[in-house]
């Protein structure tokens, strides 16, 4: 049986040696890093940290001084992530659009709404519509209240057009494919293509989805459906997953939102590039 694929150990930050045996793992990330509490813990939560080549989240995981602790560059990058200003893709006196890095929710407390009202000193700014607090993309978002209506009436009258990049288990069983499954009860249409595929063992695939409604999770549910989940997904998964288990979040991207601007009616564009841990993951699972 071939080994599954894992992640590069050069694409793996070493941390500094354990000093004393019977360490609890949240401390000794939290002292070598120089963050708190919390912050380490967020790093665990997303299952960003290895003992001795081991995925491990247990924050009192013992420690011994011959162990070797490592993250993801990633992750260490994430817990910095509310000191860096985010990407706008699309600028207008009505609407912006944002590119979301992953691992934050689009709205609530500490999201992506409410860095992007501290940064432009936009109190009024409201989301659109949502990603997955682990999918990267572009996001749009009103500058007024009347614009928000409008362009939300957009998104329920299926107007507006949303392309996406996944990477996913096993191939597809054609080179397109129209999946029409009810969400929530109610119709759903995602149109997948295969961009490249992995024939060998465990089997994977970088595809793209376009998407004519908005259903929660739709993607996800539709390529799950048909036996081919997105990597890294915690919630819809099936036995395919287990050999990634190393892929630290769900590789599903927003690159493309094609939508009329709210005033003039006029074709608007947003896209964003795929994210580096993407683009990373396309090269380890050698789909590039």
């Amino acid at each position: 049986m071939k080994r599954p694929a894992q992640k590069p150990a050069s694409a793996l930050r070493r941390l500094p040696p354990v000093h004393r045996n019977g360490t609890e793992l949240l401390d000794h990330l939290a002292e070598s890093l120089a963050l708190s509490r919390r912050a380490a813990k967020s790093l665990l939560d997303e299952r960003m940290v290895f003992v001795n080549g081991r995925r491990i989240w247990m924050a009192k995981h013992l420690l011994q001084s011959r162990d070797v602790v490592e993250a993801l560059p990633d992750a260490l990058l994430a817990t910095r992530i509310a000191n860096a200003p985010v990407r706008l893709l699309l600028d207008d006196p009505l609407f912006l659009v944002a590119d979301k890095p992953p691992r934050l929710l689009t709205t609530g407390e500490k999201s992506l709404e409410v860095r992007l009202r501290d940064q432009l000193n936009l109190p009024a700014l409201r989301a659109v519509h949502r990603l997955d607090k682990d999918t990267s993309g572009c996001v749009l978002f009103a500058k007024t209240e009347e614009a928000r209506k409008i362009l939300v009436a957009q998104f329920e009258e299926g107007r507006i057009r949303k392309l996406y990049h996944a990477l996913v288990a096993g191939n597809l069983p054609s080179p397109t494919l129209d999946i029409r499954l009810h969400v929530d009860h109610l119709p759903a249409v995602s149109h997948v293509r295969q961009v490249s595929a992995q024939s060998k063992p465990p089997r994977c695939a970088h595809v793209t989805v376009s998407i004519e409604t908005g259903r929660t999770h739709q993607i996800r549910i539709h390529l799950h459906h048909v036996g081919d989940p997105v990597l890294g997904d915690r919630q819809y998964f099936s036995a395919r997953c287990a050999d990634f288990p190393e892929v630290p979040r769900q590789m599903l991207h927003a690159s493309e939102l094609r939508f009329a601007h709210p005033a003039t009616g006029k074709p608007a564009t947003a896209s964003s590039p795929l994210p580096k841990d993407f683009r990373d993951w396309l090269r380890n699972l050698r789909l590039t």
